[in-house]
């Protein structure tokens, strides 16, 4: 898969997730914190990849 799709992806779904976790644990806030929970979600998931993929490159 190209690189952007796999972006673009995982922007839409953590944005949705995002705004999802907020909704049901935190009904008053508003979707601009959804919106931030969702980046962070994403940042997290190239931090986790980052971190998976450098390791494996140290142990060979």
């Amino acid at each position: 898969m190209n690189t952007l799709l796999i972006f673009v992806i995982r922007l839409i779904l953590g944005l949705v997730f995002g705004i999802l976790l907020i909704r049901v644990f935190r009904p008053e806030w508003g979707l601009g914190y959804g919106i931030v929970t969702g980046l962070v979600l994403v940042a997290l998931a190239y931090a986790m990849r980052y971190f998976r993929t450098s390791k494996a490159g140290k142990k060979g």
